[in-house]
C-alpha cells in the first residue's frame, strides 16, 4: 500500500513538473526552458502514459489511440476528471462534491473508455471493432 500511494506522489510530482513553467527560465539568452508550453499533445502523451499504467491489457499503440480518441470525444472537464480519477482521487473528488463533473459525466466517461477499449483494442482507431474476448 505504501509503495502504492509513493508511486501516485511521484507521478503526481512528475506531473506538475512537467505542466508548470520553469522558474529560472530566463528570456535573455539564459538556458531554454526544460519543458515546452503545455498543450493538446502533452494531454495526448498523459492520458497515454496513465493508459498503459492503469490499464494492463492494452498495448502502447491502443493506448495512444484512447488518448487521441479522449481528445476529440470528451469535454475539456471530462478529461480532466479522467487524469484527476488516476492521478489525485481527492481532486476528483472534489470535482465531483462542487458540481465540476456531474452523474452524466461520470456515465459519458465509463461509456467512452469502455467503446474506446474496444475501438482501440488493435492499436489504431475501428468504429465497427468487435467485441473483446472475455
Amino acid at each position: 500500500m505504501a509503495l502504492h500511494r509513493m508511486y501516485r506522489i511521484g507521478v503526481a510530482c512528475t506531473l506538475m513538473m512537467a505542466f508548470c513553467p520553469p522558474a529560472l527560465a530566463a528570456g535573455d539568452g539564459g538556458p531554454p526552458p526544460m519543458f515546452a508550453t503545455p498543450g493538446a499533445a502533452d494531454q495526448v502523451g498523459l492520458v497515454t502514459g496513465l493508459c498503459g499504467v492503469q490499464m494492463k491489457d492494452m498495448s502502447s499503440d491502443a493506448c495512444r489511440c484512447l488518448a487521441d480518441q479522449s481528445m476529440t470525444r470528451l469535454s475539456d472537464v471530462q478529461r480532466d476528471y479522467l487524469i484527476a480519477t488516476a492521478v489525485s482521487p481527492p481532486v476528483a473528488d472534489r470535482m465531483v462534491e462542487d458540481g465540476t463533473v456531474g452523474q452524466m459525466d461520470q456515465q459519458l466517461i465509463f461509456t467512452f473508455l469502455n467503446e474506446a477499449m474496444r475501438q482501440c483494442h488493435g492499436g489504431t482507431f475501428q468504429e465497427n471493432a468487435p467485441p473483446l474476448p472475455q
